[in-house]
């Protein structure tokens, strides 16, 4: 969110945000470590991804990734533009990206907590 002095904050998200079913992860690719780094999946929209993950890309990287179930049954191939990371108190950090594309609601299903029933503009 955007804060300016006396003004109210301002919601820069054009898709809304969905809470990601359980042990939903993130494959970042690490071309300096040549090692993947894994995030816990906080919630995902349409535009982008939340996560936990103990050692963040820098802000404005640009990231090949794979969204996966915690099975691996289903996975999906993104990249990624890193917007913020915060550190948090327990030593790791949390990660907001942006997709370079928007997802389908089809492609966003298997990663979802509960089924997308929202209506999507055409």
């Amino acid at each position: 969110m955007i804060m300016a002095a006396n003004n109210p904050p301002v919601n820069r998200r054009t898709t809304p945000r969905r809470q990601a079913t359980l042990g939903t992860v993130c494959h970042l690719a690490d071309a300096v470590a040549h090692a993947p780094r894994l995030g816990l999946v906080w919630n995902i929209s349409a535009s982008g991804v939340s996560m936990l993950i103990d050692e963040p890309p820098a802000t404005g990287a640009v990231v090949p990734a794979v969204l996966a179930t915690v099975d691996d049954s289903r996975t999906l191939p993104v990249t990624l533009r890193v917007v913020h990371v915060r550190a948090i108190r327990t030593g790791d950090y949390f990660l907001g990206a942006q997709f370079d594309r928007p997802l389908e609601p089809a492609q966003m299903q298997p990663f979802l907590a509960e089924p997308d029933t929202m209506e999507y503009p055409q």
